[in-house]
């Protein structure tokens, strides 16, 4: 019984985890793109 709590805790930890991350990518695409002259090169 124990062991089916630790798999579904496990789980959403993972998924949450993994939420952030993609959160966190998306935010600094975002970022980038709307203040592309910091971060990409100006091509001139």
């Amino acid at each position: 019984m124990k062991s089916i709590y630790k798999k579904i805790i496990f789980i959403i930890s993972a998924i949450a985890l993994f939420s952030v991350i993609v959160g966190v990518v998306k935010y600094s695409l975002t970022y980038i793109e709307n203040n592309p002259e910091k971060y990409l090169p100006t091509q001139k």
